[in-house]
């Protein structure tokens, strides 16, 4: 008794309490998780939702990017958080262009504090003006897609050196001005 109690403790040790359905970094979602998704009022709460049940699915890996198999320019894990949305599809292209904007904050280093630094975080921080036109092209909720939007960022800053990246590119455009480019009508991806 003592021995199979021993073997079932080790294996929950080594499994790291993940469920079967999540060892493979894949959201299964259940009828149950269906409908607290499908019955949550805003988007928001389906992500708070989804981070409380599927947490373990977050990639914490020791590298900056993390792993996009599919290189479609997101990380899984967090593809994986966006796709268990119960929501229209153009608002989920909208999650997912974001996605892809911050993903692209770690093609480069920032922090040598050179004004070649400054000018290409400046460079980058304008291209997020198409992602804040295509929340307003798709007529989304202020309030709820940003909140939303921010969860999912944090959610992709989860380790030490992905933060610390991110706050060296925001250190770097520390005082700069921006003038907001006009929706095209075509901002979304």
């Amino acid at each position: 008794m003592k021995k199979s109690f021993a073997v079932l403790v080790g294996c929950f040790l080594l499994s790291g309490c993940i469920p079967e359905e999540n060892q493979n970094n894949k959201i299964v979602l259940s009828e149950e998780d269906r409908q607290a998704l499908e019955s949550a009022s805003t988007t928001k709460e389906q992500i708070t939702y989804l981070y409380q049940n599927f947490e373990p699915v977050l990639n914490r890996d020791d590298t900056l990017k993390g792993v996009d198999a599919d290189e479609n320019g997101i990380r899984d894990d967090i593809d994986e958080f966006i796709n268990a949305l119960v929501i229209p599809e153009n608002e989920r292209d909208f999650f997912r262009q974001n996605a892809r904007y911050l993903q692209t904050v770690f093609d480069y280093d920032y922090s040598g504090g050179t004004e070649i630094d400054a000018e290409i975080a400046y460079a980058h921080a304008v291209k997020y003006d198409v992602v804040i036109n295509c929340l307003i092209q798709l007529n989304l909720d202020w309030d709820d897609a940003t909140g939303s939007r921010r969860m999912l960022d944090a959610m992709t800053l989860n380790t030490k050196l992905r933060s610390q990246h991110y706050t060296s590119y925001n250190k770097t455009l520390d005082g700069s001005a921006f003038e907001i480019l006009e929706p095209t009508g075509d901002d979304c991806e």
